[in-house]
């Protein structure tokens, strides 16, 4: 995983947490700068923690230790002071002020997805949607749309795509995949039951699966071959995982536009290949 925040990875994970890693997870949450300026014996000591659960809730966050950890933290803390100080210079209570803050909110949420995007999974990812022969995209609640839009993106490009929307007919979708197709799972909070089971499903009929989620730890997330996060925090008037919706529509995009590269690049060495057969 490339470097990525501190504060997102924990936010991501939280829900998935264990007592003692949900301790220490809202210690360095409250007190972050605190925690740049101590030892692990010192954070340890305050939370009332071994040594080595605090060492072991870094490794679960994919860090090497307390030290990368803190660094990263580091840089939480001082790209958070430029953001408030731009924030606090440029508020305005008209409506093109809110407009900005609108804007504001969802490059964040944009850029905090992209500190967190492993580029090992996404090439995997990659990999599987342009060798599949069907892609299947599944979505639940507001992700349902995601899903749709996908499939429209996906199938206008001449790749043969579905995305059921009823349940029923999701499960039924699901048993009729093979190792030859692809399923991409859509959910924010990777908490939907019903797509849980979709999932366990195509993974019983062999196929690939994608999951888009919104948390590093969930029940759908540990079934996919590949997982994806998105990221986002709640603001005025939108929920978390309403304002993650961009994050969502952004990484299809990614996926899409290097999918279709991917395809023509092997079009154009089956082209050749084709060639040098026929003047053989």
């Amino acid at each position: 995983m490339a470097e990525s925040q501190c504060i997102v990875r924990i936010q991501s994970a939280y829900p998935h947490l264990s007592e003692k890693e949900r301790r220490i997870a809202d210690y360095i949450l409250n007190h972050p700068k605190e925690t740049i300026h101590s030892s692990i014996n010192q954070v340890s000591a305050r939370i009332k923690v071994a040594d080595a659960t605090v060492f072991r809730f870094c490794r679960r966050l994919d860090f090497k230790g307390f030290q990368e950890m803190k660094i990263v933290l580091a840089s939480d803390i001082a790209r958070s002071k430029r953001f408030d100080e731009s924030k606090n210079t440029e508020q305005n209570d008209d409506v093109l002020g809110l407009a900005e803050q609108v804007f504001q909110d969802n490059i964040r949420t944009l850029e905090n997805t992209y500190q967190i995007l492993n580029s090992e999974q996404f090439k995997k990812a990659i990999d599987i949607l342009a060798h599949s022969e069907r892609i299947a995209f599944f979505g639940s609640s507001g992700s349902a749309l995601i899903a749709q839009e996908a499939h429209r993106k996906f199938v206008r490009a001449g790749v043969m795509t579905y995305a059921p929307s009823d349940g029923e007919f999701q499960m039924l979708s699901a048993s009729q995949l093979t190792d030859r197709d692809a399923a991409v799972f859509i959910s924010y909070s990777a908490a939907d039951k019903h797509l849980v089971q979709v999932a366990k499903t195509a993974k019983q009929k062999g196929c690939p699966t994608i999951g888009l989620t919104g948390f590093m730890k969930s029940a759908l997330a540990e079934l996919m071959d590949v997982s994806l996060h998105t990221v986002s925090v709640p603001t005025d008037f939108r929920s978390e995982s309403y304002v993650a919706r961009a994050a969502q529509v952004t990484l299809i995009d990614a996926l899409f536009v290097s999918v279709m590269h991917q395809r023509q690049k092997k079009q154009q060495i089956d082209d050749k290949l084709q060639d040098v057969l026929l003047q053989g």
